[in-house]
């Protein structure tokens, strides 16, 4: 996004007034089905595929807990769920593009969650972090529900993307590293937020960065950009044991390209496991972030009509960047600016969901 239209954006989203608790929606009760956006008896969204090579499954022995991203663009710091909402149907939209992803291979558990609103991750107030902090609450309240009633002693996955990745990252810390869950623990696909190289230490002191296709009890990153892209933007919020703190974007973060599960700075193409996929709803929601009702609009998903491209990761940055046919498309669209951040599961559904399969059976072999 260019910076006048982000600047613009932000002056949309910008909340009027200071965050209080006063102010805060009430937290979601997780007895109730109508607060998950997803449950393996549900059949929503998230079981959608792009086309009928691919099929989802009923019921499994490993599950994923999936935390989604920020759909919210109100001036309010916290969502309040309410389905009759953009930011209720944009929670849907990433069921289908990202936690269709894991449909062919586990129980999918998705919680809706007060979620901040997207102006938290620019405030220069505690206002942000307070957002985030009530936001993750209900991720940590869902997670623990899951465990206590869900569960079962399977396996699994935490999965989540941009600010559900934030809110990953602090649960894994919160809840796995240092308990008995860590033996169910598969991997966590946290993708889509800066996770420092220097702060990886503190967060996941008994895990590693996977280098692999198919290592165990790590943590999988990945932020796409373009060929030759660098994040000017300045700072953003992080959190880590320590608290709250406001992060250099330019600071080398942890990233494993999807073509090949690795870090290497080498470009790689794609394999046969490959598939881009896009939205095929008849809406704008995705990207028209100014409706502020649901549409009620059928959600589909399908594959792109291009898929040739290649990716590496930069030594420098640890961003993913890209580069071939599909990006070249993808420059023409108008909010292109070189940051494909909505696009970081789309790009690599394919490849992502074959990875899925392996590191299940690395882990149950």
């Amino acid at each position: 996004m260019a910076d006048r239209a982000l600047y613009k954006l932000l002056e949309f989203v910008k909340p009027e007034n200071n965050f209080t608790l006063d102010n805060v929606p009430q937290a979601p009760d997780y007895n109730l089905k109508d607060n998950w956006l997803a449950l393996p008896d549900t059949k929503g969204y998230e079981l959608l595929v792009p086309s009928s090579e691919y099929s989802s499954v009923n019921n499994s022995d490993i599950d994923v807990f999936y935390i989604h991203p920020t759909g919210f663009f109100e001036k309010k710091w916290n969502f309040n769920l309410n389905k009759a909402s953009s930011a209720y149907e944009r929670s849907e939209v990433m069921l289908a593009n990202q936690a269709s992803v894991f449909n062919g291979s586990c129980n999918i558990y998705a919680p809706e969650y007060r979620q901040a609103t997207y102006y938290s991750f620019f405030s220069n107030h505690t206002n942000g972090t307070d957002a985030l902090d009530v936001a993750y609450s209900d991720v940590e309240a869902a997670f623990d529900f899951y465990i206590d009633n869900f569960n079962q002693g399977k396996p699994f996955f935490i999965y989540g993307h941009s600010q559900g990745a934030l809110h990953g990252q602090r649960l894994i810390y919160n809840r796995i590293i240092n308990s008995k869950l860590i033996d169910q623990f598969i991997n966590a696909y946290l993708i889509g937020y800066i996770i420092p190289e220097a702060a990886f230490p503190k967060l996941f002191s008994n895990l590693s960065a996977s280098k692999t296709e198919s290592d165990n009890h790590s943590i999988i990153s990945w932020s796409t950009v373009v060929e030759g892209f660098k994040r000017t933007r300045e700072k953003t919020p992080h959190w880590t044991p320590d608290g709250w703190s406001f992060q250099n974007m330019s600071q080398k973060i942890i990233g494993s390209n999807p073509f090949n599960w690795s870090s290497s700075p080498k470009w790689v193409n794609q394999d046969d496991s490959h598939c881009s996929i896009i939205n095929k709803s008849n809406n704008d929601v995705f990207t028209d972030l100014t409706i502020m009702e649901h549409t009620n609009s059928k959600k589909r998903i399908g594959q792109t009509k291009v898929q040739n491209f290649s990716s590496r990761i930069n030594n420098e940055s640890g961003l993913l960047e890209t580069k071939g046919e599909l990006i070249d498309k993808m420059r023409k669209m108008r909010s292109f600016t070189g940051d494909l951040h909505s696009f970081d599961v789309m790009l690599f559904w394919g490849s992502l969901r074959h990875n899925i399969d392996k590191r299940i059976k690395a882990f149950t072999k």
